[in-house]
């Protein structure tokens, strides 16, 4: 990591305004080149890459507490998850905590006869990838680690989005969001 790049994170972290060559933390936010990539939200840490999939906004970024950036394909993947570069909280990509590298998911996936793979320890699913965001936090909210995963498809393209638990918690992830569902 690049001496800017920790030393700007350490000023956004601590809350202190400070600017650094191209980046600059001020008021609970990180920029850089003048555009926002990083807020404090409540105390929840939020990303974007403001548009740019460029190598020091991927080197700042992976440069916060949880944020861990990698790209394949041209593609960007935070936390192992496909991302879009649009505004997210990293715990959502992290499995309920900022610092959970040691948390291991087991993402072993099994084909369905619908035509896509399904992760094993998987408590939900959609299509619809902002559905995620409330099964999210209420299993955020149990205290039950988790985390996005994207699988693939046969034929046409549809995204098949899933929220994985541990193997300890699956069955009772799969209780609470059945009796929530049944409200």
């Amino acid at each position: 990591m690049r001496k800017i790049t920790e030393e700007i994170v350490r000023a956004f972290r601590r809350g202190e305004n400070r600017t650094i060559g191209n980046s600059r933390s001020e008021n609970g936010s990180l920029y850089l080149f003048g555009n926002r990539i990083a807020e404090w939200r409540g105390g929840e840490l939020w990303i974007t890459n403001a548009g740019w999939s460029s190598n020091t906004t991927k080197e700042r970024l992976n440069g916060l507490p949880g944020v861990r950036i990698h790209q394949r394909r041209g593609e960007w993947y935070l936390n192992d998850i496909l991302w879009d570069g649009g505004w997210v909280e990293v715990r959502s990509y992290t499995g309920g905590g900022a610092e959970t590298d040691e948390v291991e998911f087991d993402m072993t996936s099994r084909w369905m006869d619908a035509g896509y793979s399904r992760p094993n320890f998987a408590v939900f699913h959609t299509h619809d990838e902002s559905e995620l965001s409330s099964v999210e936090a209420m299993l955020n909210e149990a205290g039950i680690p988790n985390r996005r995963h994207e699988t693939d498809t046969a034929g046409r393209w549809l995204p098949n989005y899933f929220i994985v638990v541990l193997p300890k918690d699956l069955e009772q992830s799969s209780n609470l969001i059945t009796q929530t569902e049944a409200l």
